[in-house]
């Protein structure tokens, strides 16, 4: 329940802001791989395993933030390869070497987006991870899951690119009549 809940919110933030705050994408992506990993090590007490979960989000997003293109290209990769691994367990795809292809194919697009074209691979991947935690965490299963998550994806993208549209464009320098035009 509390998982959920958790997913839930992250997977919010991650639809909306992503691309802005890529050090928090990143520490997301630390966190629910961390969290992931503690509770299949079974560690005890049970809190241990936030504490683990918060110390792999915190790293990730120290990485994030000095070496910003190697932690999003891992981050890219393992995006890319969880959300086409749910992605074909949605589609009912469950032989373990087909969601295995998945994975490493979804791993590989993920990776050469970020090292193509590295603005929308941001946009894309955190919307990808938005709608995969929302998706979990409201566990939906089949042709519904599948459309939600394509609906939140695309939502997603749609709010993260419309908010940001306008942030990167440089306004022209104002011309005063303190500051004379340069001389060609």
């Amino acid at each position: 329940m509390v998982m959920n809940l958790i997913n839930l919110v992250l997977g919010i933030i991650l639809l909306t802001t992503g691309k802005k705050l890529y050090w928090l994408f990143v520490g997301v992506i630390g966190f629910i791989l961390g969290m992931g990993l503690a509770t299949q090590l079974v560690l005890n007490p049970p809190w241990l395993v936030y504490v683990v979960a918060l110390g792999a989000g915190i790293l990730g997003a120290i990485l994030a933030h000095f070496l910003q293109h190697l932690a999003l290209s891992l981050v890219g990769f393992l995006v890319g390869a969880y959300g086409a691994f749910l992605l074909a367990g949605l589609l009912g795809i469950t032989a373990v070497p087909s969601t295995w292809m998945a994975f490493i194919i979804g791993g590989i697009v993920g990776l050469l987006l970020v090292s193509s074209a590295f603005d929308w691979s941001l946009y894309i991947l955190s919307s990808w991870a938005g709608a995969t935690l929302v998706t979990q965490a409201i566990d939906l299963q089949g042709t519904v899951g599948t459309v939600v998550f394509f609906a939140l994806f695309v939502l997603g993208m749609i709010i993260q690119v419309g908010l940001f549209r306008n942030q990167n464009k440089k306004k022209p320098a104002e011309i005063t009549p303190e500051t004379p035009p340069a001389k060609k």
